[in-house]
């Protein structure tokens, strides 16, 4: 279907989308919205013209998206995926109607379950590694989507030599295609548990790695790597918390623990705009700026299904 004008924020507050014991489902996304800023306003910052779509600059506070009320640990706490999108909030979902709606329905509970490969031996990595060298690593989605991820980790600035953070990870793959361009460590983030034995990869959950943050533990990275992972943030199709703007405020949080400098290799499904719910965004000129906020565009792949965008810290 196509989105039809969906309710502005000023009219939330007297619409409360309420269950069946009276309860706000979702009280939680006023707070996200108002205290994430401009970041998560429609329209909100500066659009300017750049290489492959429009830039966007905006103010971020990196201790309001740490913080509890933004960074938010919790699950739908559903017993199925949700089917639809909160009415209130289809405005933030889709920019105000900018963005199509169509449905596309999955319920893979994952949050807080260990992740499907849920340990990386030192061998199968060293196997993975070794395939990316030659250019015949099929990881998840192929030999031809691997390739195009090692070309753009190989124009980016600092990867090699680097640390890297890598968001959204079933099994190694990603992470052997970075240490495979000479990355010293790797850091993944996953929502499941994972056990690493290879010696270059350390693994934590969201949990672990907002509190490193918030001590001052978890230092920053040379590059941040996610690939077919952002654009599934928010929908509840992992048993993730509803969130509109969940893909933006993890890019965000990408360039908080960015150095200056450093860099962003990101693939994600691109092409004309849409929201596949609860399966997955697509992204086109409308979504693409949203998504990259502050960051430099420098490169992206001639071609390919989730299309790898490399970017700058500037």
């Amino acid at each position: 279907m196509l989105v039809t004008e969906a309710p502005s924020l000023s009219r939330r507050a007297s619409n409360p989308v309420i269950d069946n014991n009276n309860n706000n489902l979702h009280a939680y996304l006023e707070t996200i919205i108002n205290k994430c800023g401009e970041l998560c306003t429609v329209s909100g910052g500066d659009f300017s013209e750049s290489v492959f779509f429009k830039k966007r600059d905006v103010r971020v506070s990196c201790e309001a998206i740490f913080s509890d009320e933004v960074f938010i640990l919790r699950g739908h706490g559903l017993t199925a995926a949700p089917k639809e999108i909160p009415e209130l909030y289809l405005s933030d979902y889709t920019l105000n109607g900018q963005i199509p709606v169509r449905e596309y329905y999955f319920d893979q509970m994952y949050l807080s379950k260990s992740a499907r490969t849920p340990v990386w031996e030192k061998d199968m990595v060293e196997d993975m590694i070794s395939l990316a060298h030659k250019g015949e690593l099929s990881g998840n989605y192929g030999t031809g989507e691997t390739n195009h991820l090692r070309n753009g980790l190989l124009v980016a600035n600092v990867v090699q030599n680097g640390r890297v953070l890598v968001i959204g990870s079933e099994n190694p793959w990603v992470e052997a295609t970075v240490l495979s361009v000479g990355a010293r460590e790797v850091v993944t983030l996953e929502y499941g548990k994972i056990i690493s034995h290879h010696p270059s990869i350390v693994t934590m959950t969201p949990g672990e790695f907002r509190d490193e943050y918030r001590t001052g533990t978890l230092g920053l990275f040379d590059a941040i790597v996610t690939f077919s992972s952002v654009e599934h943030s928010g929908l509840g199709r992992y048993g993730d918390a509803l969130n509109p703007w969940g893909d933006l405020l993890e890019i965000a949080r990408a360039h908080c623990v960015c150095k200056a400098n450093g860099s962003l290799i990101i693939a994600v499904m691109t092409g004309s705009d849409a929201l596949a719910f609860n399966a997955h965004r697509v992204y086109g000129d409308v979504r693409w700026p949203y998504l990259a906020s502050n960051w430099h565009q420098v490169h992206r792949e001639s071609s390919g299904d989730q299309r790898v965008h490399v970017f700058v810290k500037k």
